[in-house]
């Protein structure tokens, strides 16, 4: 795709080559004449002016550029005075005074060079509405062209800037995803981890703590089976038996470790998936592990709740409470949320000093069966 600077390098050499010929064919008309000396010089004096804005437009000089076109076209006026010949001149010249002027100082130029060009033809040949029209006509028809240019390339311009920033955009929003994509499978990761394995070797310390070996045993066993699946790309098995099933051994392994823990199912249960019912295993074991950890309580209670479009679960102690958890800045109740979360739930924390605490998840299960 062509820029704009070299499309003004191609606008500005087309200016150049039609300079150099208007002025050859004057040249070549005025050295026919009667008194050829004068516009001759005036002549060369012109050109080696044009030659001079014209080397240091192409070296990006163009602090000047106004004065040196207002002179250039001073120095035409002269150069008609001596031969009308040079009177088309003009056409080039308005483009100049159009370009490199403020507008209003360019509307006035193009005032003066349309009347010296009346005015050399009116000298030379008489009065006629050519004379007057076609001048006219010429230097409108410059202004104008120009003019359409000049917003030609101001958008081409725009665009480009407005090209440059999308770019940009959307670099920084690639970039954007992908960091946010690596916090979202590191958060995921280290959810699997925490709820998953770390669980089970949470209960194996406890169990081996309250001298039951056997119990440990099966738990490592257990934590064995999801490390493989985990380190197979495979987010954990799904509760063996049932959901049901799944949270009330959360509540016998809760009892086992010195918490007596009941299990209590209500309503009709609905079909979930998977996915549903890995997660709401995870919060019941965060909670339960929990429990245990930080309650210091000396019962709780595990309760599953199926209503009409959505599935609760509750995990309540008669503990001290899980302290500074309790407003969610665990890694373990983040998690928990984050989890949730993605299967359209909610989770609530209802934590009292010394008056136990109620972890409450719910999902709806309409979509999601």
């Amino acid at each position: 795709m062509t820029d704009d600077r070299t499309t003004d390098r191609y606008a500005e050499w087309g200016g150049h080559v039609l300079f150099a010929t208007l002025l050859a064919v004057g040249v070549v008309k005025s050295s026919t004449g009667p008194h050829p000396v004068v516009p001759l010089v005036l002549a060369a004096l012109v050109a080696g002016w044009y030659v001079v804005g014209a080397v240091a437009s192409a070296r990006g000089r163009r602090e000047r550029a106004g004065l040196w076109a207002m002179t250039l076209t001073a120095g035409w006026i002269a150069l008609v005075c001596a031969s009308d010949d040079f009177v088309w001149l003009a056409f080039v010249l308005a483009i100049l005074c159009w370009r490199f002027l403020p507008r209003a100082v360019a509307a006035g130029a193009a005032v003066v060079i349309a009347i010296v060009s009346v005015a050399g033809v009116w000298v030379t040949q008489g009065f006629t509405v050519g004379g007057v029209i076609g001048p006219t006509i010429g230097i409108a028809t410059a202004v104008a062209v120009t003019e359409a240019f000049t917003r030609i390339a101001a958008m081409v311009s725009e665009r480009d800037r407005l090209v440059d920033e999308l770019v940009l955009t959307r670099d920084e929003l690639a970039a954007q995803q992908r960091e946010a994509g690596a916090l979202a499978e590191r958060d995921r990761l280290g959810g699997e981890i925490h709820d998953g394995v770390g669980q089970y070797l949470a209960s194996i310390i406890l169990l081996l703590r309250a001298g039951q070996p056997d119990a440990a045993l099966d738990t490592a066993q257990a934590a064995l089976i999801e490390s493989r699946r985990f380190l197979s790309g495979i987010d954990g098995p799904a509760p063996a038996g049932g959901l049901p099933e799944a949270l009330a051994r959360q509540a016998a392994l809760l009892t086992d470790a010195g918490v007596p823990a009941v299990f209590a199912e209500h309503g009709t249960p609905l079909d979930v998936s998977e996915d549903v019912e890995r997660t709401l295993l995870r919060t019941v074991q965060e909670a339960v592990l929990n429990v245990r950890r930080h309650a210091d309580a000396t019962s709780a209670a595990v309760t599953l709740t199926w209503l009409p479009g959505e599935v609760h679960v509750d995990v309540v102690d008669d503990g001290v409470g899980i302290g500074s958890r309790a407003d969610g800045s665990g890694f373990g109740l983040r998690a928990m949320r984050s989890r949730v979360s993605r299967c359209g739930g909610e989770v609530s924390v209802d934590a009292t000093p010394g008056g136990g605490t109620t972890v409450h998840a719910r999902i709806p299960i309409g979509q999601l069966a």
